[in-house]
């Protein structure tokens, strides 16, 4: 069984010194995978229930949440075996070429250690909030 830590990049997380001792820390225990979400923005109400909860976003719309190639990047500099994933990418809220672009990046930079998961955004209150998708009527 392979065992993954989440998440890195969100909240006190977004500090590069807890950044460098978790995936560090992960990885000398033997941890298989780091994982760091993707939110590009936080509301105080969403149009859906969250399904992982009680049906609100388990974090207050303050939280800061880094950007998590940014974020993996990163981690990857300051390790050398442990896989690095996105849990989530929300594609819909990227310019496809840059986010190709940008996964590439890492990949390559991190020595072929980058997972992505992939997703749309839970809630279309997000898609339009990040500015990236439109709203037909």
């Amino acid at each position: 069984m392979k065992v993954g830590y989440f998440a890195v990049g969100i909240g006190p997380t977004v500090n590069p010194q807890l950044v460098r001792v978790i995936a560090t820390t992960a990885e000398r225990l033997g941890f298989s995978t780091i994982w760091a979400p993707e939110h590009v923005v936080l509301l105080e109400e969403y149009a859906s229930k969250y399904p992982y909860s009680s049906g609100k976003f388990p974090a207050p719309p303050d939280t800061p949440i880094a950007d998590p190639f940014t974020t993996l990047a990163y981690a990857a500099a300051c390790t050398s075996t442990i896989r690095l994933g996105t849990g989530i990418c929300l594609v819909p809220e990227h310019n496809p070429l840059v986010l190709a672009k940008t996964v590439a990046t890492v990949d390559r930079l991190s020595g072929a250690r980058i997972y992505r998961g992939h997703a749309q955004a839970l809630d279309p209150t997000q898609q339009l909030a990040s500015g990236r998708v439109r709203q037909f009527h």
